[in-house]
């Protein structure tokens, strides 16, 4: 894949669709291509996130710990970004994402996302107004079912 057609996958990305094309041309050239094979982890839940994936090629299985057990919850397929919201954050990953077959990424770390962000402001502050507005959606979505909750009868009422 060229630079061009990678940076263009990276626009398709909800946190990187308002960005400029030069921004994500930076981002693509400078990435790390890294290959997986059939079962190896991407990224693993609960594990410090230093880097984000794009798939360029292949699918992931992406799973979820419930309880005591881990469980499929959907499909990577090329053009996903794992662990984004994380690598920023410098969190910990919320998934594990498994290689189903062959897999190819480009890695892009936090110390390559936060030069770009700081060389060229206006996309640090494209990506977290995208970043912003998630969150004040979780939030308006948090406080619908906050006033739900306050609105049901007690357990104890029943």
């Amino acid at each position: 894949m060229s630079v061009r057609a990678d940076a263009e996958t990276l626009r398709q990305i909800p946190i990187f669709a308002e960005c400029e094309p030069v921004h994500l041309q930076l981002l693509a050239f400078a990435s790390e291509r890294q290959h997986f094979v059939s079962g190896e982890a991407i990224v693993s839940e609960g594990k410090k996130a230093k880097s984000a994936f794009l798939l360029l090629s292949g699918n992931a299985d992406i799973q979820q710990t419930t309880g005591l057990h881990r469980q499929s919850i959907a499909r990577a397929e090329p053009g996903s970004f794992l662990g984004e919201v994380a690598m920023i954050g410098r969190t910990t990953y919320a998934i594990t994402a498994l290689a189903m077959g062959p897999v190819a990424t480009a890695r892009i770390d936090h110390e390559l996302f936060l030069r770009v962000a700081n060389e060229y402001p206006e996309f640090g502050q494209s990506v977290f107004k995208v970043l912003a507005r998630r969150l004040d959606s979780s939030m308006q979505d948090f406080e619908s079912v906050r006033v739900k909750f306050l609105r049901t009868k007690s357990f104890l009422a029943l």
